[in-house]
C-alpha cells in the first residue's frame, strides 16, 4: 500500500477492488465499522481521486451512492500485479525454445504450488487441480479477461503434458 494512503483506507480500497461498486451500508457491514467512519474515509478518498461515486434515487428522499475505484485507486491497491502476471505469462509463452519455455513454466508452477501445498487436497491429479481451483477462486479474479484490467492470459503454444 502506498505511503500516501492511510492504513484505515487500505481495507476500504482493497474491498472495492475485490467486490466492485458498493454502497455505504455494504462497506459498513463488510468492514465492521460505523457508517460515519466509512463516510469519512470515502470523503478523503474522493478528494484524492482514488474512488468515484454514482447517485441513484429510490423514490423520495436522499439518493443512495455506489462507490468504486478509479484508475488511480487501482494503482494504490497494488492491482498492477495482475498486469505483471499477465505480462510474465505472455513472455514465458513467447520463448522460441520449447524446452526452455517448458522448464520455465514448470518452475513457476512448482513455486506457486509450494505456497499452497498444505491447503491442496486430493489423491489424483484431477482432484488436486480441482482443489487448487477452489483455492484460487476464493482469492478473487486474477486470470482471464477483465473489464478493469483488459489482460487475457493466452494459452501456451505447447502445453506441458507432464513429462
Amino acid at each position: 500500500m502506498s505511503a500516501l494512503v492511510p492504513t484505515s483506507d487500505a481495507g476500504l480500497l482493497a474491498l472495492l477492488r475485490i467486490a466492485g461498486p458498493l454502497r455505504v451500508s455494504e462497506l459498513t457491514d463488510a468492514m465492521e465499522v460505523t457508517a460515519t467512519a466509512v463516510r469519512q474515509r470515502l470523503v478523503r478518498l474522493l478528494s484524492q481521486d482514488a474512488i468515484q461515486r454514482e447517485a441513484t434515487w429510490h423514490g423520495r428522499g436522499r439518493p443512495r451512492h455506489r462507490y468504486w475505484l478509479t484508475e488511480k485507486g487501482m494503482g494504490l491497491t497494488g492491482s498492477h500485479f495482475t498486469t505483471l502476471a499477465a505480462t510474465l505469462w505472455q513472455e514465458s509463452c513467447q520463448s522460441s525454445d520449447p524446452e526452455l519455455r517448458r522448464q520455465t513454466l514448470r518452475r513457476i508452477a512448482r513455486a506457486l504450488a509450494s505456497g499452497y501445498a498444505e491447503q491442496i487436497t486430493g489423491e489424483t491429479p484431477a482432484e488436486r487441480i480441482e482443489s487448487m481451483t477452489r483455492l484460487l477462486r476464493q482469492q478473487g479474479p486474477v486470470a482471464g479477461k477483465s473489464e478493469r484490467h483488459g489482460a487475457a492470459l493466452p494459452e501456451p503454444a505447447e502445453p506441458d503434458r507432464g513429462r
